[in-house]
């Protein structure tokens, strides 16, 4: 019977397609999308529908006109959609979902600007999540596209490098590049966790990606993309090293906190710690900073290093609270670099030139706080150290021979790929206390002064409207007045108007000596 069917559920599809593309509330395409489920095995007969429905599923969940919460759940069923879609039609299709998908990833992503990266950066990590997990599914396709894209970002790179203009600074040193290096970077980082279907098993990283964790070793399919992580790790520190100016600070931190994600999930050494330790050595650290009062129109609460790539010109890293967001991130970031390496054999070497730089830092800097930060990181590799050191000595095979990073880690200790993602959530749960709350009462009172205002504002109007209103009682009291005694007097009316002959009438400028002609001056000097 499938002759028969296959016009009317052609018509059927074809007529669901264009209430979806006019269909305004939330709800209704919702419900569309969900009940479209049980039709797509139908699609493979229908390429032309098939390809029109993708089009429209990819419009719905990147679409920039809402982002209210209601409109989320559009996203999520239009997403499983594409999803179901990658999965469900042959081979090609899912080549043209995983193009789609990041071309209008990043076409979202160049919205986001240091002003609306606050609303954007929550639909953008869920897009980011999606993509994630679109590339998860085909190894093979995914390596073909990463390959194009990432080759894409390093052709704009070295042009950025070789012209060195202001038009070519901006296409790297943008948030749309950041983004897209923190996709790929996601990307690879769940290939080389080898998670594919183990969405039970997901965690988090630094920017909300979806991570998969499976104890097995990665495949044939899954050293494909590890072998892109090479590239783009020459990548982030290109881009590091393109504008080194205090200003770009931000961003350097960002692409170190891409190289740690990088090294945590597919066991690399990636060193980052001598992009931190220059921060030392800017002049700006030895110069007394300048405090921001609220007269200057300042942001006084802080600076948020997530929400930013670069400082303002103006007294750039001179402020307390620039410095303080800087070198707490600087910290922050070298802790988890001793961290990810401290059962490597080599990090008794590796931590040296930490410690020696921190020592001469803590002798240098007046701050207190920031001494203690520098103690606090010379500690920790101290400890490290002690404890490499008596465990590699009972090692047969000398530092050298052993390729395998964590050798020296017991068997009931998590693993480097477990220990960032617990650093990461701790991070994020601090950031999240440390936002300021509204409470009711705060709110209240704030309703309550609203109220008060505007009660003395309707005081004030009332007070002058009733002034007017003497005034001008008073006045039509005296007009009235004045007249009356006008109308007493009788034979005033009776009277008329004498003119004196000989007296010129003419009203030349010359002969009329107005109100304006008297000089004030002089009549207050007489009296």
């Amino acid at each position: 019977q499938w002759t028969s069917l296959k016009p009317v559920i052609n018509t059927f599809l074809k007529a669901t397609l264009h209430l979806l593309s006019e269909a305004k509330e939330s709800k209704l395409v919702t419900f569309i999308l969900k009940s479209l489920s049980k039709y797509l095995p139908y699609l493979p007969s229908f390429p032309r529908v098939a390809k029109a429905l993708l089009k429209s599923t990819i419009s719905l969940w990147s679409s920039t006109n809402d982002s209210s919460s209601d409109y989320q759940k559009v996203r999520l069923n239009a997403f499983l959609r594409i999803r179901q879609l990658a999965l469900t039609q042959p081979f090609p299709f899912i080549e043209q979902c995983l193009k789609s998908s990041y071309l209008a990833y990043a076409r979202r992503s160049k919205f986001a600007s240091g002003a609306t990266v606050t609303s954007l950066l929550p639909t953008l990590t869920f897009m980011g999540n999606c993509v994630v997990e679109l590339y998860s599914l085909d190894y093979t396709s995914s390596y073909q596209h990463a390959f194009i894209y990432i080759r894409q970002m390093t052709l704009h790179l070295r042009s950025a490098m070789q012209k060195k203009t202001p038009e070519t600074f901006r296409v790297v040193y943008c948030w749309q590049y950041i983004h897209c290096l923190k996709l790929w970077t996601a990307v690879l980082s769940s290939a080389c966790l080898g998670g594919v279907n183990s969405q039970s098993n997901s965690n988090n990283t630094d920017d909300g990606m979806l991570l998969s964790i499976d104890p097995k070793d990665a495949d044939d399919e899954t050293k494909l993309l590890r072998s892109l992580i090479y590239p783009l790790t020459e990548i982030i520190f290109g881009t590091i090293k393109l504008i080194p100016t205090c200003r770009f600070l931000p961003l350097r931190l960002h692409c170190v906190r891409l190289l740690q994600q990088l090294a945590a999930s597919s066991g690399y050494f990636i060193p980052t710690t001598s992009i931190l330790l220059d921060v030392f050595d800017l002049r700006e650290l030895s110069m007394k900073p300048k405090r921001v009062t609220a007269r200057s129109g300042s942001n006084v609460r802080g600076v948020r290093l997530p929400l930013i790539i670069k400082l303002p010109k103006q007294d750039t890293l001179r402020t307390v609270e620039q410095l303080d967001a800087c070198i707490s991130e600087v910290f922050l970031l070298l802790n988890r670099e001793a961290d990810l390496y401290r059962y490597s054999p080599g990090f008794p070497e590796f931590s040296i030139c930490i410690c020696q730089r921190l020592r001469k830092f803590a002798k240098q800097i007046r701050n207190g706080k920031y001494r203690a930060y520098a103690k606090g990181c010379i500690t920790l590799c101290d400890k490290y150290t002690a404890f490499v050191v008596q465990a590699r000595s009972q090692l047969e095979e000398a530092p050298k021979d052993i390729k395998h990073l964590e050798v020296l880690k017991p068997n009931n200790e998590p693993s480097v790929s477990e220990r960032y993602d617990s650093a990461i959530a701790k991070e994020k749960r601090l950031e999240a206390a440390m936002q300021p709350a509204i409470d009711e009462k705060s709110a209240i009172k704030a309703s309550g002064k609203r109220d008060d205002n505007d009660d003395i504002r309707k005081g004030k109007d009332a007070t002058s409207s009733d002034v007017a209103g003497k005034k001008q009682k008073e006045k039509s009291k005296k007009k009235l007045a004045v007249n009356m005694e006008d109308l007493k007097n009788v034979g005033a009316l009776e009277e008329q108007d004498k003119v004196a002959e000989g007296i010129d009438w003419s009203e030349s400028e010359e002969d009329d000596e107005g109100p304006e002609s008297y000089d004030v001056g002089g009549d207050s000097d007489s009296e």
